[in-house]
This record gives structure tokens, sequence and C-alpha cells, in this order.
């Protein structure tokens, strides 16, 4: 997508602040979100957390050596309350709660995905799939990235 240069966030476009899918409800805080990603060839953890007011995002790149897993931090940077709350609730992340996206048929290679949150004093979201994503998935994605790559 198109980097909005001074005008805000890309979802200030394509969303009204606030709008929620009717059956989720919005989120008004959260204590973590955890976003799973893995293809052929990597395995990407993104890890957002609230912190004293401000919120830590955080990429770390899976690896495996001997048998053990280990996070390597790639990049962290932190943003608002606002702006991540803005985030979830413009990708109505709170409507994926349970979402299961089944592998297609004759599709061979992809990526994968797992989403868990605690949002709302202790409301837990759960989601996953397997090249299938819940509405406004890549959306999600490309706020993080953004926030990642310090871009406004």
């Amino acid at each position: 997508m198109e980097n909005n240069k001074k005008t805000g966030n890309i979802f200030s476009r394509l969303f009204k602040h606030g709008d929620t899918d009717s059956a989720g409800g919005s989120i008004v805080s959260f204590e973590i979100i955890t976003l799973n990603t893995s293809g052929m060839r990597f395995i990407a953890e993104y890890e957002i957390v609230m912190k004293s007011g401000a919120v830590e995002v955080s990429q770390y790149g899976i690896r495996y050596s001997e048998g053990e897993k280990t996070r390597v931090l790639e990049k962290r940077a932190e943003c608002s309350k606002e702006r991540m709350l803005q985030l979830l609730n413009d990708c109505d992340v709170i409507s994926w709660d349970g979402f299961y996206g089944k592998h297609p048929k004759h599709v061979l290679d992809g990526i994968m995905f797992s989403l868990e949150a605690v949002v709302n004093d202790g409301r837990r979201i759960k989601a996953s799939g397997s090249e299938n994503f819940p509405k406004h998935y890549r959306d999600f994605t490309n706020g993080i990235y953004e926030i990642l790559n310090g871009e406004k």
C-alpha cells in the first residue's frame, strides 16, 4: 500500500475512526498481542505490549539451532496507545476471535499466521489461518510494519 505521507496512517483513509463490527464491539485496552507468521523460509513473531502508557512493538525472527527455538530481536519501536488502539479497531481485530482460515485446496505454498491477544481487562482473542486471513489482516500487518519502520 502507498505510504500516506503527512496525512496520518493508512487506516485513517480506509475507515471511519471507531467503526467496528457490531458483533465484536471495540478494543479499549490491551495487555499483549502476539502475531506469529511463517512461510517456507521464515518464522517471525510480532509482540505488542503496553508499557507505562506507551506501546512497544517488537519483531523477532525465530531461529532453530540444535533443536532449540530462539527468538532474535530484529526491530523494536514505540508508538502511542491511541495509535495502536486506532489500528486495532480500524482493522476490527476483536471480530477475528475464533477465526480459523483453512488452507485453500490446490494452493501448494503460503503464509500461516496465529494471533493471540489479551484485551479489555482479560478478554482473550485467538485467530489462525493458512493462506486464508480475516478481513483487514493485511491492513493490520501493514500498520505494524509502518510503526516498526518509523512511519507516521
